[in-house]
């Protein structure tokens, strides 16, 4: 599968199926932003991955703006 000049985020990509699913498209040349709320796990996860990680909590309306507008300055 190639996923060249593809852009991906993924919420909950700390862990679990998100972090697969990011290692996955990374792999197959996707650029990935990855949230999760916890930082340190997120940081493990993107040094895992080799994608972009955003600390985030997706039930909060203030982390969904901030994280809309890092993802448009990281893919514009």
């Amino acid at each position: 599968m190639n996923l060249e000049n593809s852009y991906v985020l993924i919420t909950g990509g700390s862990l679990g199926i998100g972090k697969a699913t990011a290692k996955l498209l990374v792999d197959s040349g996707a650029s990935v932003i990855i949230t999760g709320r916890s930082a340190e796990r997120l940081q493990a996860a993107a040094d895992s991955t080799g994608a972009i990680p955003i600390t985030a909590d997706v039930s909060k309306a203030d982390d969904v703006q901030r994280t809309f507008e890092l993802v448009s300055e990281k893919f514009p």
